[in-house]
């Protein structure tokens, strides 16, 4: 039997296609460079907003164009359950999601299950974006991170964000056990690995199934004896509000050994009333005072964020409100999303949808104000 797999995914999901080859392997099963040789095909994919779900379906149908008569199609990542319709229309073999990976036990039939395989630190999706350059900025030290080791601490979600379809692939928060990110940290350092990056659906949240917060965690990473440098990925600043006081106790365990150097905070939006029609359970002005504390205080610390510009309704005033924050906090690095509808999110039920020409304006006067500190995603 032979196999081809790709991956169109986040990082996280590379790391769930470099999981899957892992499985495949450990099942003595053969893998080929090329679908047009293959008996299964497994495509891991995003659909994190419409221009990724788009480009999902492009490469299905790239694949689907050089399988030949007998080969059959697996679609995993996130699509088959933010837009199972779409994936239905072409007649593909199997689907399964981050959370149903067993679906593959079910297809293979082999004597080594999905739940026997480690959750892999690297992927060979994983590309060097900064090349060989001596000093990188905040942006490409962050991006650059995501590309090295990587430590996934959770899965899924607490809240409810009406822009938001992701929770529909990876469900409710599902925060890993201690002893494994312990163990796969420790292991990074011991490899002498640069750079360990911890992931997850919402870092931030990590804990709150399990009678723990992340603060805790973090206390205990940051005083690993060794020469790294820790990265955190999509840490929502609500859980830093609430929770400011641990946090500010785990940011002063690393305060001679400086490990921690970058967080990314998505704040989405610098109006309140924006924030609440996104179903985002914090303020802005909270968030302004926890990240300014941030900056000032912990200053080997570069801290981003993400914007969605031009969410429903948002009209001049609370675009300057963005603004505001922007030059208040100073991010070191940031990523503007302009808002891309899913048909069945929250979001898609609200009026004064904002047209692509003011979109647009928006995230070029961003750029202006910020430079290379921001990256455009549109």
């Amino acid at each position: 039997m032979n196999v081809y797999i790709d991956c169109i995914g986040c990082e996280q999901r590379q790391l769930d296609a470099q999981r899957v080859i892992a499985y495949l392997k450990a099942n003595r099963i053969n893998l080929v460079d090329d679908p047009a040789k293959s008996d299964y095909t497994i495509l891991v994919t995003c659909a994190v907003d419409k221009t990724s779900e788009d480009a999902s379906v492009a490469k299905m149908e790239s694949i689907l164009s050089r399988l030949k008569p007998t080969g059959r199609l697996v679609i995993g990542g996130c699509l088959p359950s933010i837009s199972p319709e779409r994936v239905n229309r072409y007649g593909v073999y199997a689907t399964f999601s981050p959370r149903n990976m067993d679906t593959l036990d079910k297809i293979f039939q082999g004597q080594i299950s999905i739940t026997e395989i480690p959750d892999p630190n690297k992927s060979i999706f994983d590309r060097n974006q900064a090349g060989s350059k001596a000093q990188l900025s905040p942006r490409e030290e962050y991006d650059q991170a995501k590309f090295g080791y990587k430590v996934v601490i959770d899965q899924g979600c607490l809240l409810n964000c009406t822009f938001c379809k992701i929770k529909d692939a990876t469900g409710r928060l599902q925060s890993a056990p201690l002893d494994r990110i312990l163990t796969q940290f420790q292991q990074a350092v011991d490899k002498g690995e640069p750079t360990i990056m911890l992931m997850g659906g919402d870092t931030g949240a990590y804990g709150y199934d399990i009678g723990t917060r992340f603060h805790n965690l973090l206390e205990r990473l940051l005083t690993t004896l060794g020469d790294y440098k820790v990265f955190i990925h999509d840490f929502n600043v609500n859980w830093l509000i609430r929770d400011e006081p641990g946090y500010i106790r785990a940011f002063n365990t690393d305060s001679e050994s400086k490990h921690l150097r970058g967080i990314n905070f998505p704040v989405q939006s610098g109006s309140d009333r924006i924030l609440k029609l996104m179903k985002r359970p914090h303020k802005a002005s909270d968030a302004i005072s926890s990240l300014r504390k941030i900056k000032q205080e912990y200053s080997h610390i570069n801290v981003g964020t993400h914007l969605i510009v031009g969410f429903p309704g948002e009209n001049e005033e609370d675009f300057k409100s963005t603004l505001k924050l922007l030059e208040v906090v100073d991010f070191d690095f940031l990523s503007c999303f302009p808002y891309s509808e899913h048909e069945t999110a929250m979001s898609a039920l609200l009026p004064d949808k904002v047209d692509k020409d003011t979109i647009n304006a928006r995230l070029d006067e961003i750029l202006r104000l910020l430079g290379n500190r921001v990256k455009i995603i549109r």
